[in-house]
């Protein structure tokens, strides 16, 4: 296995690669500012700037590799600390402190390791106590500043629909374009019986904690969660480079992730989630809508397809039906057990449609 293929598969390898990648290259930003700056400004803010670029640039591409290392480290603990329904601020100051914390730390390993970095200044330009004090603003301050843009950026994509942040900041939906896609629709089980039995504030928070766990599965599977209605959601793939037996594989585990904490459930709210699901793939076409509030809309009748295939599940009691064309995949016989369901008419359609049901074997 190639290691470009390991860090596909697991997420805390593609964690610490993004981050020593990104830390890298901010250095070596950081090193062209400081090494350009010094041939044509003497001595500013009083820092020795006669320093050896051959051991600048190693200093910081060793430097660029702790850093990624260890905030790679600190992102995957705070991703795993259970703050419950934590809020925007407190997941900040939190991450802050975190980051100021192993930074600060990493300062000092790196000061006592290059004893108050002499092995950057030149024979003749002693690092004298103000230099590196200097030259400690100087990292600590550009450092924490790009951690603040890259965790604005992280913040904006995790709160504002992950997948499709990118494209609205890159204008790429301005017109419509029509792209292959899959889509899940699901649907939590009883959802009327459930809001009238566990009052509106105590229904709301079981949608909460449902949906959060269904996200979590979400993150693993790369998928796009397109939309939030009531107590449905609805998820999305690119075909272009995605496999549609992995849109099956999603469903299960976010079954199997709602059995595992269905005791949790039962004790507080006396009842578990249950979501069915209705998958289908085609062509559709994107656009940015909105002003005040913007957003990437699909249409087509891809959609409607796959809400009313969805819409079946309670028809035929099963959890999980798919449309012929993602039938089309024969991975997907191979894995699970397919049960054919025949052609049918949905709403709305000239033309019947081959369902199938989708079950563990």
């Amino acid at each position: 296995m190639s290691i470009l293929s390991l860090i596909y598969r697991y997420s805390i390898l593609r964690l610490f690669f993004r981050q020593v990648v990104f830390w890298l290259i901010a250095y070596s930003v950081l090193l062209v500012i400081l090494y350009y700056t010094a041939q044509m400004v003497n001595m500013p803010l009083g820092i020795n700037w006669n320093i050896k670029f051959s051991n600048l640039f190693l200093f910081f591409m060793a430097f660029g590799f702790l850093t990624g290392s260890v905030l790679s480290l600190v992102e995957g603990i705070l991703k795993i600390l259970p703050f419950k329904s934590r809020s925007l601020a407190f997941d900040s100051l939190v991450r802050t402190t975190f980051y100021f914390v192993a930074l600060w730390l990493i300062v000092i390993i790196i000061k006592n390791v290059l004893n108050s970095y002499s092995y950057l200044f030149i024979s003749g330009y002693p690092a004298t106590p103000s230099n590196t004090r200097n030259f400690d603003i100087i990292i600590l301050t550009y450092t924490l500043f790009m951690i603040f843009i890259v965790s604005f950026i992280n913040e904006m994509v995790s709160k504002n629909n992950p997948g499709f942040t990118m494209p609205l900041i890159l204008g790429k939906y301005r017109f419509p374009r029509e792209e292959n896609r899959v889509f899940i629709f699901l649907d939590l089980k009883g959802s009327t019986h459930l809001a009238e039995e566990l009052g509106h504030l105590k229904y709301s928070s079981f949608i909460q904690e449902s949906i959060m766990d269904v996200n979590q599965i979400a993150k693993k599977f790369k998928a796009h969660i397109y939309q939030y209605v009531g107590d449905e959601i609805v998820l999305t793939w690119k075909l272009e480079h995605f496999d549609t037996l992995d849109a099956i594989r999603f469903l299960f585990a976010v079954h199997k992730r709602l059995e595992k904490r269905e005791e949790h459930y039962t004790s507080i709210y006396a009842t578990a989630p249950f979501f069915r699901a209705g998958v289908h793939e085609g062509k559709v076409t994107a656009i940015e809508i909105g002003d005040l509030k913007r957003e990437i809309a699909f249409h087509g009748d891809t959609m409607n397809v796959c809400s009313r295939i969805q819409g079946l599940c309670k028809i035929f009691n099963k959890k999980i039906l798919i449309s012929g064309q993602v039938n089309q995949n024969k991975e997907i016989a191979q894995n699970f057990k397919v049960t054919p369901l025949g052609p049918q008419m949905l709403e709305g359609k000239e033309h019947v449609v081959e369902v199938f049901a989708v079950e563990e074997r």
